[in-house]
């Protein structure tokens, strides 16, 4: 069975909270404190490049909507695999306004297609589109849901009442 290390102490399971307002050193600092026993070091670097990318789209997204509920990265070890779940409060997003179709292979998605340049454009080069992307290729398992307005998990985005975003990210261990 693995384990997490995180600040010099082993653990099957850890929360981390993060405030839209906390200093984005910090938050490298968090990760960089964060080790997964059965996970190469290269690997490890594109989970955490990863996860920077989603938590920074959750800060955006918390700013965009003026929350202050703390966005939520809880890592849990189980059997074969360590399991992440990343929630927030920012209200969501439309799957459909990406530049690329979230469900489809990753590999067939190709990122200098004219869509990624017009999105990229929209948005004033403030979004490329690349963390969801990123993380599809990094894990071995992704799942994205919507929290609602009551706190329950659904497979669909509604503007207004779509609270928040919940992504359950899984790795395999080589242990």
């Amino acid at each position: 069975m693995g384990y997490i290390k995180y600040n010099g102490k082993k653990y099957r399971s850890v929360l981390i909270r993060l405030s839209s307002k906390t200093d984005f050193s910090e938050i490298l600092d968090e990760f960089h404190n964060l080790f997964f026993n059965g996970i190469d070091e290269k690997k490890l670097e594109n989970i955490r490049y990863s996860l920077l990318e989603l938590v920074n789209n959750s800060i955006r997204a918390h700013k965009e909507m003026k929350s202050d509920e703390l966005i939520t990265l809880r890592f849990s070890m189980e059997e074969r695999e360590i399991l992440t779940i990343l929630e927030d409060r920012g209200g969501g997003f439309d799957k459909s306004r990406l530049p690329y179709d979230l469900d489809q292979d990753v590999h067939d998605i190709d990122i200098n297609d004219d869509s990624f340049m017009a999105y990229r454009e929209e948005h004033g080069y403030h979004r490329f589109g690349m963390g969801l992307l990123v993380t599809k290729r990094t894990f071995d398992s992704f799942v994205l849901k919507f929290i609602d307005s009551g706190g329950e998990l659904t497979s669909d985005f509604n503007k207004g009442e779509t609270a928040g975003t919940h992504i359950e990210l899984r790795s395999r261990l080589k242990i």
